[in-house]
């Protein structure tokens, strides 16, 4: 059964991560200078974030949906699953935008798919504990 308030609630820790993990002195002037950028334009920031919101919603509701639907009940079990969903999904995209894209920096590829992993983990882990 999907519990509809925790998915908000892992949402918004969810995103809260991706802002935390692109914060300047985090790995926002990291990722900039491996882009070949300054800055980013503050309407593109505010753009991006109100798009981001609902995605990292619906994001969580089938992380929500997988956990339940492969009876995930523990934590090792929801690092399995994210980690596995992670690798399936977001990795091999991941690679194939790199790829395309002529972006060969590993470190790019961890920071800007890294945090997708940790927060898949995160996020799962406090979805199969809510009681």
């Amino acid at each position: 059964m999907i519990n509809i308030f925790a998915v908000f609630v892992v949402t918004f820790i969810y995103f809260g991560i991706h802002m935390i993990w692109y914060f300047p002195f985090v790995l926002g002037n990291k990722w900039l200078k491996l882009v070949g950028k300054e800055s980013e334009p503050k309407e593109k920031i505010i753009r991006d974030t109100l798009i981001m919101y609902p995605t990292s919603f619906i994001t969580m509701l089938f992380l929500e949906i997988i956990i339940n639907a492969t009876g995930t009940t523990d934590i090792f079990g929801t690092i399995i699953v994210s980690l596995v969903v992670w690798i399936g999904f977001v990795a091999t995209i991941g690679i194939n935008q790199n790829n395309f894209n002529d972006r060969t920096s590993i470190l790019l590829f961890i920071i800007e798919y890294g945090f997708y992993l940790v927060g898949f983990i995160l996020a799962g882990i406090i979805l199969v504990l809510w009681v």
